[in-house]
């Protein structure tokens, strides 16, 4: 397997200390990481991709309401059980939006997430590694 993983990040990634709570189409949210771009959601519901709505969260005085398309979803294993973790990208550049993700990096909320690319290529390795020790199929001997 190849160790170059593909990074379709457009800049760096913060991840929350805690998570963010926040609201998605009408849906409570937690807000995991953030970037310039986008951001990544956990939720209770499914959400489908390609869905566009307005993304919103608050912590101290920092307040975000931004347009965003769910780009990725899938279910994800949690401490509680199961949840859905969706990848969503915001729909043009905002300014006021950078300005809170910086607000809240000064403020510690945020950390940048140095570790997210060797996680992806830990993540297709073992992957990799499933598919080659999965079974195979063998086809039946023809008479």
């Amino acid at each position: 397997m190849n160790d170059d993983v593909n990074d379709s990040r457009q800049g760096d990634r913060y991840y929350a200390a805690e998570p963010i709570h926040g609201s998605f189409n009408g849906a409570d949210v937690s807000v995991m990481n953030v970037s310039l771009g986008g951001a990544q959601i956990v939720h209770a519901q499914p959400i489908r991709i390609g869905t566009r709505s307005r993304l919103a969260f608050q912590n101290g005085d920092v307040t975000v309401s931004v347009q965003v398309q769910v780009i990725w979803s899938h279910l994800s294993q949690t401490n509680d059980g199961h949840a859905y973790r969706s990848g969503v990208r915001l729909d043009a550049p905002d300014v006021v939006y950078a300005a809170a993700i910086h607000a809240l990096l000064r403020m510690g909320v945020v950390e940048r997430d140095t570790e997210s690319l060797e996680r992806k290529r830990q993540r297709e390795m073992e992957r990799e590694l499933r598919r080659k020790s999965g079974p195979r199929f063998v086809p039946a001997p023809s008479n």
